[in-house]
């Protein structure tokens, strides 16, 4: 079943992006990244979009890349999962995330790009890429240490250890936790606050933190990409990836 991507533009100047595809635990695939870069691009342009959401269903934000695109990057020169994240990083309006469920890979990746996010209490949060002999994507090497401090991103990137949303807000990977079930509705009185300031001066703002650390981000994606792109074509990430297939099909 394919992931929907779908938005809503409320009267009130708020884009909601939805990542829907409860089945699969809401996997991002060739024509998601397509999609959502296509749905930023048109907010980007309206100018009666004033701020962005960005969410997944009730009870899962998303568990990442569809595993199968790793087997795929192996013939590629690009990843557009890195590409929509350099578009997510580079969008110029205010965007908030509201993760419930699960945040795995890509996922938590995504809430490194947001200028703020709501996590449901009980959400879990990990960045397998080692599992799969893998390597972190979207700046996240770069970012995430900034934030957790070494020793608590190489648990994260090279153990792959689960953390929970306090563990989450404590390190600001996410703004505030809420209640399970209203992230979304925290990100919605966010929203609200935003729209009540000068909104001019929030998009100077913006552009002002974005351009002192653009060039350290943009060189962080393009190493990344390429990297992951080299794991993808050896052996023992096309084996881990066989592996965890395999085990799906004989539990």
């Amino acid at each position: 079943m394919a992931t929907r991507i779908t938005a809503t533009r409320r009267d009130d100047g708020i884009l909601v992006l939805q990542i829907s595809c409860p089945e699969r635990r809401n996997i991002l695939d060739e024509a998601s990244y397509a999609k959502l870069i296509e749905e930023l691009d048109r907010a980007e342009a309206d100018d009666g979009v004033k701020v962005l959401i960005l969410t997944g269903t009730e009870n899962c934000f998303t568990a990442g890349n569809d595993l199968d695109n790793y087997r795929a990057l192996a013939e590629a020169d690009s990843v557009s999962a890195v590409s929509f994240l350099r578009r997510l990083h580079a969008f110029p309006k205010p965007s908030i995330a509201a993760a419930e469920g699960i945040a795995m890979g890509l996922g938590v990746s995504m809430l490194l790009h947001c200028d703020f996010a709501y996590a449901g209490q009980s959400i879990r949060l990990q960045l397998p890429f080692s599992r799969f002999a893998l390597s972190p994507i979207g700046a996240t090497t770069l970012l995430l240490p900034r934030l957790a401090g070494p020793k608590a991103a190489s648990e994260m990137l090279l153990l792959g250890n689960t953390f929970s949303a306090r563990e989450a807000r404590e390190i600001g990977l996410v703004t505030d936790t809420a209640p399970d079930g209203r992230a979304l509705e925290q990100a919605f009185d966010c929203a609200a606050r935003l729209l009540a300031r000068p909104y001019e001066a929030l998009l100077a703002t913006k552009a002002l933190m974005r351009d002192a650390q653009a060039e350290a981000i943009e060189a962080a994606l393009d190493r990344e990409e390429q990297a992951l792109l080299e794991r993808c074509r050896s052996p023992e990430a096309q084996s881990a990836i066989d592996a965890f297939f395999a085990s799906r099909r004989h539990p």
